[in-house]
């Protein structure tokens, strides 16, 4: 292993990650991957001791294509901590967890990082070869980094324990079925596990990623959205897992209960600063309300101070000696606090409201199932639904369960007419618009034009451009962001767009197949006040608890070719999963 300079004010430079969260680059194509030139622009220094596992670094700078997201602010990430990253869409989140896994900021060689942002490349590796393959590779790097250890430090070394630790847990008599239960829990049974990776759909080989992530265990787990490619059961299962994660973990997720689950701290970036609160995201919320509240007061009281001492300074400072004395105090007092720090102003986020126009009535049903079959072959043992009965009009508030696999999608696209059953009828009312919501929306948008430009290409009936700025500012696409091209904009702004760009019709039934992918927590927040306004009927599919229990008001699940009604809550569905999984522990 290389030696790095050990100084503790050593600047940031670009290196390759220890761990390595996509193995399918060899030959030329690493060679380009490795002199690649990165977008981002980093300073920092490292104040953190080198052998430290806790990471340190001040003076932390990060700009992106010339767009400055994090301004002389303080980096830290401390060991066996589970931090939540949170901020507006658009702050840079994503950049910085690139920027920390790229090794764009002075982090010790010796510190391992995984940072999960692609999928396992298709090859002929199993799914159980592509979680272990560089177990081998691992165990030689930390015997190596042990021998170091053990001479450079002496026995009773913190760092040579916790490789002897890591070691311990890379027994090759336990590496089979430790993957394997890691497999389990993200959904993947036996005959799963024993199937190629080439024959799996890239959010299946993302799952494979991620629990080669898990098993791995590096010393910084670094993960983007890690629920968007799971089901509800893998959720709470992932969920579980991390809460004993004993080393540094830095999550991005849209999700709440995720969040509040798993997470003893959180870092909210806004404002070009990175801010630190300890807890869950629940007890983020309270500290921080009651940080700006006692902020806000303390700023008015400064300010009332200044205003008063300005006004003395101003009508006495050129009368009589004495006044003009205390005058001259007053402005010496002022230039201390002014040099000490004033207290500044509290931003408030942006305030982000969605809005479904009024659709108006249509009399029910509006879509109706009538013995409904279906299969993607003629095989009746294929089948993925048998004998559905339902009907759906506008009061209908429903969210579609289960695991990945049973067919919540393609239900999804039954009911918009995307594909047509193999028996029975779906009917439709001659006058129902259906708005449908899809996780690959975003990918049929023109990333060339801007969200200005593509809703007016859209619409082309509605010329007024101040109208249409109206329109997508209300989905938080505001000032510049409207006539930036959407190549440059987050996946979150371009969620929005699609939003904007589906409430414009006007539809009376929504469709919505994960829709929280990509957007934060307030927008979130958001998107559910605007549905609970909403006049017409919604099915949801999500993976997001709390999205579920604030708008939903039947639970359907979709699992062996039926679709059955869950008799109580969402809460209650997770902690019979939470149940199931306990039973299945022994697998």
């Amino acid at each position: 292993m290389s030696k790095r300079n050990k100084k503790n004010n050593k600047k940031a430079t670009n290196t390759t990650p220890t761990i390595s969260s996509d193995n399918g680059e060899t030959g030329l194509e690493e060679a380009v991957e490795k002199v690649k030139i990165s977008p981002r622009t980093v300073t920092g220094q490292l104040t953190s001791q080198y052998k430290s596992r806790d990471l340190k670094i001040e003076s932390f700078s990060l700009s992106l294509q010339g767009h400055e997201l994090v301004k002389d602010t303080k980096l830290e990430l401390n060991w066996n901590r589970k931090y939540g990253l949170v901020g507006p869409n658009g702050s840079g989140k994503s950049t910085l967890l690139k920027c920390i896994g790229e090794r764009e900021v002075p982090i010790p060689e010796w510190m391992t990082i995984f940072l999960l942002e692609r999928e396992i490349p298709p090859s002929d590796l199993t799914a159980i070869q592509c979680v272990v393959q560089d177990v081998d590779q691992e165990i030689k790097r930390l015997e190596a980094e042990a021998e170091e250890a053990a001479i450079t430090e002496g026995p009773d070394s913190e760092r040579l324990l916790w490789l002897y630790e890591a070691l311990d847990e890379l027994d090759p008599d336990t590496i089979i079925p430790r993957a394997a239960e890691i497999l389990h829990g993200l959904g993947f049974n036996k005959q799963m596990q024993q199937k190629k990776a080439k024959d799996f759909s890239g959010g299946w080989r993302m799952r494979i990623a991620l629990a080669r992530a898990l098993f791995i265990k590096p010393m910084m787990l670094l993960l983007d959205e890690p629920t968007n490619h799971l089901d509800l059961e893998a959720c709470v299962w992932l969920e579980d897992y991390l809460t004993k994660y004993n080393r540094i973990l830095v999550i991005i997720s849209h999700s709440q209960d995720f969040l509040n689950g798993v997470c003893t701290n959180i870092i909210h970036l806004n404002n070009q600063k990175l801010s630190y609160y300890g807890g869950n995201y629940d007890q983020y919320i309270q500290t921080r309300f009651e940080k700006e509240e006692h902020q806000m007061k303390q700023y008015a009281r400064e300010q009332e101070e200044i205003r008063h001492m300005k006004e003395y300074i101003a009508r006495f400072g050129h009368g009589s000696a004495k006044l003009a004395a205390q005058a001259k105090s007053k402005e010496k007092t002022l230039a201390r606090m002014e040099e000490g720090g004033l207290t500044e102003r509290v931003v408030k986020d942006k305030n982000i409201s969605f809005c479904f126009i009024d659709c108006g009535k249509l009399p029910p049903p509006v879509l109706v199932f009538n013995h409904v079959y279906f299969g993607y072959t003629e095989n009746p043992k294929d089948e993925i639904y048998t004998d559905l009965d339902f009907g759906i009009d506008l009061d209908s508030r429903v969210a579609l369960v289960g695991p990945n696999g049973a067919g919540k999608s393609t239900l999804v696209k039954l009911m918009v007419g995307a594909i047509n059953p193999t028996k029975g009828m779906v009917r439709r009312h001659h006058k129902l618009r259906v708005g449908w919501y899809h996780q690959h929306l975003t990918e049929q948008l023109d990333l060339t034009l801007s969200p200005l430009q593509y809703m007016m290409n859209c619409y082309p009936e509605n010329p007024e451009e101040e109208a249409m700025r109206r329109v997508i500012g209300r989905y938080g696409i505001t000032g510049k962001d409207q006539m930036t091209p959407m190549s440059l904009l987050s996946d979150g702004l371009k969620s929005r767009v699609c939003f904007a760009w589906l409430a414009y019709q006007q539809p009376h039934l929504l469709l919505l197949d994960e829709p929280t992918n990509h957007l934060d927590l307030e927008t979130i927040d958001a998107l559910a006040a605007a549905l609970n306004e909403f006049n017409g009927g919604m099915v949801l599919v999500s993976h997001d608890f709390r999205l579920i229990n604030q708008v939903a008001k039947e639970i359907w699940i979709c699992e062996h070719r039926k679709v059955t009604k869950w008799e109580g809550g969402i809460q209650g569905y997770k902690e019979a999963l939470r149940k199931k999984i306990a039973e299945e522990k022994d697998y």
